[in-house]
């Protein structure tokens, strides 16, 4: 039996949030319809019209890709346009395609987690601008021995999450004390007597992408008939940077770097500005167009930045900040994290419905 198209993008939704795609990034299901049945799907960097026909040569009904395929309103859809060319033998074969761009960048364990781990950086941390999350805070009230169903519930869906840690709460006793109408159920006591029970004033962090899901499954897990809780929105919002620094294995001189960016990345023509002799300690890495993060490289005290590619300007900027800036490819800084969304997507969908194939970009 094979899953839909909106079951797939319910699984990206909690690896890659859509709340954290930056301003104007058209991410999401961009061709095809959220019903549409998928029993093989591929993942890939570009839905460019070579791949759009690898995937239909191995009969997939969904192309999920880090670059979005649309990224401004189309006026016309030519067909002998690159853009029109993949979209018109999207729709010819009613086939889906999903994106999953700068949610994917900032998001745990996407895009630069995964270039960091390639490049093989110690102690990596994010840094740097990127999306921000209205955080809330759930407050309900649960009796003791119902406590860590209800919190383990919970934090399935994505609350109690701070930093590298899951399931973070607060919990303290308190009384509650209520008096059941006719008609109710109570967990515990009876109609018509007031009641006093000990409870446990339960607290989680959640962001805003995830309160519903939160909420409903509190109510789902909740022994109360009827449950009291509260949502307090906090003031500072979340922070999800986009880029990542680390500690490299070892210091190295730059041109000895570049060196070993290239037979990690697989890219020869791996190209260094700035002084050649100078000693790397620390490294930030921005997969694809990240020449721009070069002031953060700089605050977050990185002696260099790796990044896909970078303009001129960069070029001379990167002397002018005394740092020096690697030039690694677009596509080779990327292929590491679209290689991880596709194992995260085996890891999250059920096998013996649907298969994700892999392509690497060509």
């Amino acid at each position: 039996m094979a899953v839909q198209v909106q079951h797939v993008l319910q699984v990206l939704e909690q690896l890659a949030p859509s709340s954290l795609a930056l301003p104007g990034d058209p991410v999401g299901l961009q061709v095809g319809s959220p019903e549409l049945e998928v029993e093989r799907l591929m993942v890939a960097l570009d839905a460019d019209p070579r791949t759009v026909t690898k995937a239909l040569y191995h009969n997939c009904q969904l192309l999920v890709t880090h670059h979005p395929l649309i990224y401004r309103p189309l006026s016309r859809v030519h067909y002998h346009e690159p853009v029109g060319s993949a979209v018109q033998q999207l729709c010819a074969a009613r086939m889906a395609h999903i994106a999953v761009h700068t949610n994917w960048d900032c998001a745990p364990g996407g895009i630069n987690d995964a270039l960091a781990e390639q490049i093989g950086l110690e102690e990596v941390r994010p840094v740097g601008s990127g999306a921000q999350v209205p955080m809330f805070k759930l407050v309900t009230f649960v009796p003791m021995e119902h406590l860590d169903a209800v919190l383990d519930r919970m934090a399935s869906e994505g609350a109690g999450e701070i930093g590298l840690y899951r399931r973070c709460a607060f919990y303290h006793p308190g009384t509650g004390t209520y008096e059941p109408q006719p008609g109710s159920h109570p967990y515990r006591g009876a109609v018509g007597r007031r009641e006093h029970a000990a409870e446990m004033r339960l607290e989680v962090l959640v962001p805003e992408h995830r309160l519903q899901a939160v909420i409903q499954a509190m109510l789902q897990t909740h022994p109360y008939e009827e449950v009291a809780y509260d949502v307090y929105p906090l003031h500072e919002p979340k922070r999800y940077p986009i880029g990542r620094v680390g500690r490299l294995p070892r210091p190295m001189r730059a041109e000895e770097l570049r060196a070993y960016l290239a037979e990690r990345l697989g890219n020869p023509h791996v190209r260094l500005y700035g002084k050649p002799g100078a000693l790397i300690r620390t490294l930030m890495v921005v997969g694809g167009a990240g020449g721009d993060y070069l002031h953060e490289a700089r605050a977050a005290h990185a002696d260099a930045l790796l990044t896909g590619e970078v303009r001129h300007h960069h070029t001379w900027e990167a002397w002018a900040r005394d740092l020096v800036l690697f030039e690694g490819g677009h596509r080779e800084t990327e292929l590491p994290g679209t290689r991880a969304l596709a194992e995260r997507l085996r890891e999250a969908l059920p096998s013996d419905q649907v298969e994700v194939l892999f392509a690497e970009s060509i």
